[in-house]
């Protein structure tokens, strides 16, 4: 059968296609209908007909193997759910990929810049699965932070890890960071910084409230406000606070005084100690972890320390076994 030369009287896909004439045969059109269609008739040539989707109205052209054999979509209900999608996270479907993949389209943020997304990933997020960012607007946002630390943003990670970026410090040196230590300002210049060994830092007393159990924690860092946030997996349910800080002249000191405060709390009053299995879920620890109820002990022992006590060279003095 010949394909006619008089076309549809309406667009197919955005297209006017011409008329194929052949006969419609009825398991085509009780397979369309089974299956969300009305079979309107055939187009282009032997292999294709032409659905009516019963959902949004608008016809489609299709394989006849397809919808005899297989599951048919209609991409004018795929278009308008991704659409709304778009619209639900501020943003705007405005077009097929530029780079032509079909999983991904291009699609303009409320901050007005336009990035390609892979459809799926945007229903996932207008679902509730995970946030919609803006490329342009997430990468000045990191060059506005490291320039407050005295970096400067370059681009890519030489690693291959999303979580970090190339940046290059006041000196010139450059190396990968973590996005998020460089956000906190915990990020040291391997070029002309000091290592943490040698850079100050401090002893940190943390609580948290775990479920039906409140506990704290005891350690150093040069940050420990961002440590507080780093060893929680959801804020909202431990609720981490910071009790105390004691500056340390080096890291190397403070890892020793805290191993030494570790030992000694084993040592003298080990009914302190949590077991890891009691908080390995909410808090992202091993160890560290004491009840609540030691929280004045421990705290004598830091004010101690605050005082010149060192607990790596002699035992506790008598203000702090209290």
């Amino acid at each position: 059968m010949p394909t006619s030369k008089t076309l549809f009287p309406f667009p197919i896909d955005g297209e006017f296609r011409p008329v194929f004439v052949g006969p419609v045969k009825r398991h085509w059109t009780a397979a369309a209908e089974r299956k969300g269609f009305s079979l309107i008739g055939r187009a282009v040539d032997r292999l294709h007909v032409v659905l009516g989707c019963q959902t949004c109205g608008q016809p489609t052209l299709k394989r006849i193997n397809v919808v005899r054999d297989h599951a048919p979509e209609c991409p004018h209900c795929i278009a308008a759910r991704r659409a709304k999608a778009a619209r639900t996270m501020g943003a705007c479907l405005i077009g097929p990929d530029p780079e032509g993949d079909r999983h991904y389209g291009l699609y303009e943020f409320a901050c007005g810049h336009t990035g390609r997304r892979q459809h799926h990933r945007v229903e996932r997020a207008a679902a509730g699965g995970h946030g919609l960012s803006c490329e342009t607007c997430t990468e000045e946002r990191h060059a506005a932070e490291a320039e407050a630390q005295d970096w400067q943003l370059i681009g890519k990670a030489r690693r291959d890890n999303p979580g970090y970026r190339r940046y290059a410090h006041a000196c010139g040196h450059r190396q990968d960071v973590a996005v998020a230590n460089m956000r906190h300002g915990d990020v040291d210049c391997a070029g002309c910084g000091e290592s943490w060994a040698s850079k100050p830092s401090q002893i940190y007393l943390l609580s948290f409230t775990l479920p039906d159990l409140p506990v704290i924690k005891l350690g150093f860092s040069s940050n420990p406000a961002f440590r507080l946030r780093q060893v929680q997996r959801d804020p909202g349910q431990t609720r981490g606070t910071l009790l105390r800080a004691v500056p340390v002249e080096s890291g190397h000191r403070a890892i020793c005084i805290e191993k030494a405060l570790h030992a000694h709390i084993k040592a003298h009053r080990p009914d302190l100690i949590v077991p890891p299995a009691l908080f390995r879920g909410p808090i992202q620890t091993t160890s560290e972890i004491y009840h609540h109820h030691a929280r004045p002990y421990i705290q004598a022992l830091l004010e101690a320390v605050a005082a010149g006590w060192d607990p790596s060279a002699s035992e506790s003095p008598d203000s702090a076994a209290a």
